[in-house]
């Protein structure tokens, strides 16, 4: 320990090593750090001195290879510099004064851009952006751009950041400020890299549109629609459709009616380069608000001089952006019906061109919508040769797929997609095993459009769904809607039945469908996770798939899924992306694949699962809805439980704290017989856990309840019910606390004679085992409950039991209790 003196030396040395940092003589603030060391180092102001000194060095070396690189514009300096801030913990004055060196130097650079979009991750970083761009927003807006994607995303994650911010006034003007400013820049001409800016409107739209009060005007939502070109790339598009989805959900009146203006200039015009953008906008317009996109297509004389106008300016482009128009119209019945009478003949003309696969593709995918053309009510039917059929165009979409060529597979399989709503489409497709291989390879392409996945997904949804569970209420209505619109009641297509379509399940999981889901659900949106779940949920209905599901890592997907939703939806308004019944196929699904496997294979330390994170999912099925599935749902989670609580003490612990109320007092008093069954199978299961028992054995007025109704149990029609009933007692009556509990009861040792007597010969032993608890309990305990079983005929019950058994097992423990009861040793 060092003395007085030497502390005072000490102390003496790390101020000194603070002026030499502040002065920046770093070498000879670690010198006189390292003697105060060996004098006192745990003094505080030794250990302050060396934080200080090591933050200095860090800044100290940024700082220095940051002006290096302006001074040298040499792109080693700034792979240096990159290298100092990529995952480094900086110091907010480092990285506040590296930015505003690095302001000096103009241009797009991308190690520059890099560099930047590291340092814009610090709180430093980012104040110094937000108080400069208070200042200049216009200069700095500029020099970001410019610089590249991470600079101009990194602005508008400080724009997004309050914190960084002195006030909410500068707060919202900054909004305001860098809307204007992506506006006008995407008004420029020869824009480069227009997706930056269309990325911030849409950014600023999504979370703060509130600030953007009066900016908005037709001048402005023109720029947004004329990106929605199809001739633009689809990164711009994206974004520009992100705008235009929030416009509509802030003010739906005012947007439809500028979209509505903006369209029919455009079709008044009649340009070709016009209907282009007035098409695409028109387009995008239906799945967004289907009836206004409708209203407008279906003005009087548009779809009835549509092909004419569009062939006379023989465009290939606007034949495209036709193409798309149409396809996208036939999401409304009406709008299709309209299609299919004026340019179904031009859709066979473009499918029968050899020239351009991308337009004869979307013309087959749109004619595949249409459906079949009705037959003539009257007159002859002409046959026309070569006349293009929906099997036809199926097969088209088949061999495309199928394909080893790289081309864009996007219609194909939205056309595939499409077409798989018919059962024998469905059933064509999985009895193509190579098909269904390419079908997941294709959608595995990183090249691929995101509508590949979302087809590709909607195909393997169908390809695998089950008809719907019933009620016999929901049956009826069914029959009296049919009756009412004068149809006889339809009966379901063969190929629907549970057989063909566990059947194409067993192909689907063959393909290898559940590694790529578990590869894809990791960065998948709200809409492809939707997907992954049906799929799912509808593999894990037939037992023999569940095995298979949970190696490929089907439990841990659902389990990070359902966290996942349920984490949105406890943080975030009640404008959640995922639906309930989404939620719950979750769970579903968990819950089938664990009645089947053994847990111990899947919750293992090896595979970094613990049980319990499967054990919040499954009692969130335990609530009652009004859902008339519900019953069925909570009875496959209570069997995932029992199953669950068969693994460890720890295991069957945090069942009974998060779920044991639920469980014993309203599920085993349930008047569903099969959540009875389940409710007390698992009860059954958790009584290996002294927990449990103290449940039933405690004294409490409520214990005595739960164990008058495990009671009761014993005493039901099911057998079932009645061997778990009995199973939970014969470890419950194992401590001598619980049988004074037991003697408590009126009818006690009643129901477990009742037992004794059954026809069952497990359950005969079961109830062996518990009379021979309570005659055999220790002290005081074990007198009373000798003479209860007497008094209530217990030795004839047992010798009854010897007469009837069959089992060692139950014999010779039936002639060990009678021992007792006769006094024998």
């Amino acid at each position: 320990m060092a003395t007085t003196t030497e502390e005072e030396r000490a102390v003496e040395l790390a101020q000194k090593a603070s002026e030499s940092v502040r002065t920046g003589k770093l070498p000879d603030a670690a010198r006189y750090l390292r003697e105060a060391t060996t004098i006192a180092p745990e003094h505080p102001k030794v250990k302050d001195g060396w934080m200080a000194l090591k933050q200095e060095e860090e800044k100290s070396l940024l700082i220095s290879v940051c002006k290096d690189w302006v001074k040298s514009r040499d792109e080693a300096d700034g792979e240096k510099a990159l290298r100092e801030v990529k995952g480094q913990s900086l110091s907010t004055k480092a990285a506040e004064d590296a930015m505003s060196i690095l302001f000096s130097i103009k241009g797009e650079d991308d190690t520059l851009d890099h560099v930047t979009g590291e340092l814009l991750g610090n709180l430093g970083a980012q104040r110094w952006l937000a108080k400069e761009f208070e200042q200049r927003p216009t200069q700095m807006y500029y020099e970001l751009f410019e610089r590249g994607d991470d600079s101009i995303d990194g602005l508008f994650r400080v724009l997004l950041n309050r914190p960084t911010w002195p006030s909410d006034k500068a707060f919202v003007q900054g909004h305001r400020d860098a809307f204007m400013l992506s506006l006008a820049m995407m008004m420029e001409e020869a824009l480069d890299h227009p997706e930056r800016a269309m990325k911030g409107i849409a950014t600023l739209l999504a979370a703060y549109a509130k600030n953007l009060h009066g900016i908005i005007d037709a001048d402005g939502f023109d720029v947004i629609l004329t990106s929605l070109d199809i001739r633009l790339p689809s990164s711009l598009r994206s974004q520009a459709t992100l705008a235009t989805v929030k416009l509509l959900e802030l003010a739906p009146e005012s947007a439809q009616k500028l979209i509505a203006q903006y369209v029919t200039s455009r079709v008044q015009r009649a340009t070709a380069d016009d209907l282009i953008h007035a098409f695409s906008a028109a387009a995008t317009m239906f799945p967004i608000t289907t009836s206004a996109a409708a209203k407008l297509f279906l003005v009087d004389g548009f779809v009835s001089t549509l092909v004419p106008l569009v062939e006379s300016k023989k465009s290939t482009r606007l034949d495209q952006a036709t193409l798309e128009l149409l396809s996208a119209a036939c999401v409304d019945k009406t709008c299709r019906e309209a299609v299919n009478r004026h340019c179904r003949q031009w859709l066979e003309d473009m499918v029968s061109e050899a020239n351009d696969k991308k337009r004869a593709n979307l013309a087959a995918l749109i004619l595949v919508k249409l459906g079949e053309e009705p037959a003539p009510s009257d007159g002859p039917q002409i046959v026309v040769p070569g006349k293009l059929d929906q099997d036809g165009l199926i097969e088209r979409f088949k061999s495309m797929i199928l394909s080893s060529e790289k081309v864009n597979k996007q219609d194909s399989v939205e056309g595939l997609a499409f077409a798989s709503l018919q059962p024998k489409v469905r059933e064509d497709i999985a009895n193509t095993p190579y098909l269904l291989k390419r079908l997941i390879e294709t959608m595995k392409d990183p090249e691929a459009p995101a509508p590949v996945l979302f087809g590709g997904l909607s195909a393997f949804v169908n390809i695998t769904s089950y008809l719907p569970i019933q009620s016999e209420e929901e049956k009826r209505m069914s029959q009296l809607k049919a009756y009412a619109n004068t149809q006889k009641p339809s009966a379901p297509d063969p190929l629907e039945d549970e057989a063909h379509v566990t059947a194409r399940c067993r192909r689907t999981l063959d393909a290898g469908i559940v590694p790529f889901l578990v590869t894809t659900s990791k960065t998948a949106s709200p809409t492809i996770l939707s997907k992954i779940l049906q799929i799912l949920l509808s593999l894990s209905k037939a037992k023999n798939h569940r095995g298979t599901m949970a190696q490929q890592g089907a439990v841990k997907l659902l389990i990070n899924t359902w966290d996942h939703i349920s984490s949105i939806q406890d943080s975030s308004s009640p404008n959640s992306a995922f639906s309930p019944a989404v939620h719950a196929s979750a769970t579903q699904a968990l819950a089938r694949i664990l009645i089947s496997i053994n847990p111990s294979h899947v919750f293992s330390t090896a595979a970094a699962i613990p049980s319990a994170s499967a054990i919040r999912p499954l009692l969130s099925l335990l609530t009652p809805n009004d859902n008339s599935t519900w019953a069925l749902h909570a009875f496959e989670s209570l069997l995932a439980l029992t199953n669950l609580a068969s693994m460890d003490i720890e295991t069957q612990n945090h069942i009974i704290r998060t779920s044991f109320d639920t469980i014993a007092d309203d599920l085993m008093f349930s008047s569903n017989k099969m959540l009875r069954r389940a409710a007390t199978e698992l009860t059954c299961n958790l009584m290996a856990s002294p927990l449990c028992v103290e449940k039933f054995a405690d004294g409490s007025p409520r214990s005595r309840h739960r164990l008058h109704v495990l009671l009761a149990m014993t005493d039901v029609d099911d057998a079932s019910t009645r061997s778990a009933a009995g199973g939970a007692l014969a470890m419950l009556l194992g401590y001598d606390v619980s049988v004074e509990q037991l003697l408590k009861q009126e009818r006690g040792v009643d129901y477990l004679l009742g037992l004794c007597k059954d026809g069952d010969e497990g359950i005969r032993h079961r109830g062996v085992v518990c009379v021979r608890s309570v005659v055999g309990a220790e002290g005081k305990i074990g007198k009373e409950g000798l003479d209860i079983v007497k008094q209530k005929g217990g030795v004839e019950v047992l010798k009854q039991v010897l007469k009837e058994g069959r089992s060692q097992e139950v014999l010779g423990m039936a002639v060990e209790t009678l021992k007792i009861l006769l006094g024998q040793s």
